[in-house]
């Protein structure tokens, strides 16, 4: 039987490191980055956005400041493999706690292999390096210590005056603390003893932020906001998303563990059932919830069955490698989601970009703005500040008109915007009167020739520059005329009527490099 259940352990362990090595692919890495490079700079932390153009000066209350010097440190000393390495790190300090339930409600090397493997299910659609990893440790460790029947308010002071300057997640460690109360007065649950001394530690150790008070002012500002229409990862639980396809199955069997957990530890039912509804609300709650689910197993089914400990692993194993077979092993960052190539040509092209008011889509802000250094400035980028751009990207989008005047309104000289899939029906009108009907993109109405040239592009970003604000010699050389994607139709069209000269377009297409 032990031998049976060392095997279980390895396999979960294998199954574990594999998500711990996931390269890093969270774009809002580069605006902590800078924040972290602001604060070591200032010696202060940010009561004002510094970095875009939209708000700068707006009111900001940086409740990560504490990690962001943190990663900011990590970076300098080792660069991006060492964020990776921390990122990993960070994982394990979020399970081991987890694994002292288990082994303190004497569970089963086999129990001990499927709460490693649940635990994997839950936290892979937020194994990134994210100052989520933060919150996930946290409520791991102060579940172990409130389920041992300890509480101390030295130790609820200290860890939240910790969380409250890494993280705004400590909210939820303050549910606990009133899941633990409810659970003893009404369920006949255990109550640490000094459970409400250390519940006031806490309430005291928040506060032991640079902004105080207000800091619950800006948690409030994440749940008012709609951004979870915009943001897969804000959003409900999507089966269209490989890493939350795990996470699924996990919900449902986190579900029954709370169930079956109820008659012996209420506190845990309850925090596990309401982190399961708050995480199919939205999947931020995965990195609770994954914590509460395994306390759930540990005190339900401490001596699971290694047949049903197998059938889990093999089901998880399925999911977890579907999901990361596309991952860019071996790198520790994974430039995916940065538009990466077009960021490079506009800091290459810096001079002509700077005096620019530059679009950028929203996720790909944080990377242009580290990209740009200390003086640079962005449309917007991943904090909560510029949440509202995304409804109003989303309603320019819809059309020719509600694009110009969204331009307007910003008064933008340039867009680094996403190379959309999107196809209009337009017709070419020629000097004798005829028609020809085409299907072009959608950028050839949205942003007229007449005003807008594309200077950039590949499959994943477009740059386009008002005409009238970039240098004629610089203009020359870097438009694209007629190499442009998704409109290969036309350029025949041109080609064939002479309109195109063909030693422009192989011109055009070398140094494109296509």
């Amino acid at each position: 039987m032990y031998k049976e259940g060392g095997a279980l352990l390895a396999w979960a362990l294998a199954l574990a490191l594999l998500v711990l090595g996931l390269p890093i692919h969270n774009p809002d890495l580069f605006w902590h980055l800078s924040a972290g490079r602001w604060i070591l700079a200032h010696g202060a932390v940010p009561a004002s956005d510094p970095f875009s153009f939209t708000r700068f000066g707006a009111p900001w209350i940086d409740f990560e400041w504490l990690t962001q010097a943190l990663w900011f440190g990590v970076n300098a000393a080792a660069g991006l493999r060492g964020l990776w390495a921390l990122k990993a790190v960070m994982l394990a300090l979020a399970f081991l706690p987890l694994d002292g339930i288990l082994r303190d409600k004497g569970a089963s090397p086999a129990a001990r292999a499927a709460g490693l493997g649940l635990w994997t299910c839950a936290i892979l659609a937020s194994a990134d390096l994210r100052a989520d990893l933060f919150t996930a440790a946290f409520a791991a460790l102060l579940l172990r210590r409130l389920e041992s029947g300890r509480a101390l308010f030295l130790f609820g002071f200290g860890l939240f005056a910790l969380w409250g300057n890494l993280h705004a997640g400590f909210p939820v460690g303050l549910a606990l603390y009133a899941a633990y109360a409810l659970g003893a007065r009404f369920f006949g649950g255990p109550r640490p003893a000094g459970l409400g001394a250390e519940a006031c530690g806490a309430l005291l150790g928040v506060l032991l932020n640079p902004y105080g008070l207000k800091i619950y002012a800006a948690i409030a500002a994440h749940g008012d906001d709609s951004i979870g229409r915009f943001v897969r990862e804000w959003g409900p639980v999507d089966w269209r998303s490989p890493f939350q396809r795990p996470l699924i199955p996990a919900l449902f069997v986190g579900a029954a563990a709370a169930r079956a957990a109820w008659p012996r530890a209420p506190a845990l039912a309850m925090s596990a059932g309401a982190l399961a509804f708050a995480t199919a609300a939205s999947a931020r709650f995965s990195v609770c919830f994954a914590a509460a689910a395994v306390a759930c197993l540990a005190a339900a089914w401490p001596r699971a069955r290694a047949s049903w400990a197998a059938a889990g692993l093999a089901a998880a194993t399925v999911l977890i490698a579907g999901a990361s077979a596309r991952a860019a092993w071996g790198r520790a960052f994974s430039d995916a989601y940065v538009a990466r190539r077009a960021v490079d040509f506009v800091v290459a092209e810096r001079a002509v970009f700077a005096p620019l008011r530059l679009f950028n889509t929203y996720e790909w802000g944080g990377y242009l703005g580290w990209r740009l250094g200390p003086e640079g400035r962005v449309y917007g980028d991943g904090r909560y500040l510029f949440h509202g751009q995304l409804a109003e990207l989303q309603e320019a989008l819809a059309g020719a008109a509600p694009m110009a005047a969204f331009i307007e309104r910003n008064r933008l000289d340039a867009l680094l915007i996403r190379n959309y899939p999107a196809r209009t029906a337009g017709a070419r009108v020629y000097p004798d009167g005829s028609r020809r009907e085409l299907t072009r993109p959608w950028y050839i109405s949205y942003l007229p020739r007449e005003r807008w040239a594309l200077v950039w592009w590949d499959v994943q970003a477009l740059v386009f520059v008002d005409r009238a604000r970039v240098p004629a010699p610089w203009l020359a050389a870097h438009e694209y005329r007629w190499w442009r994607p998704g409109d290969g139709e036309a350029l025949s069209d041109a080609l064939a009527r002479g309109e195109a000269v063909a030693a422009e377009v192989e011109a055009e297409r070398s140094r494109h490099g296509y």
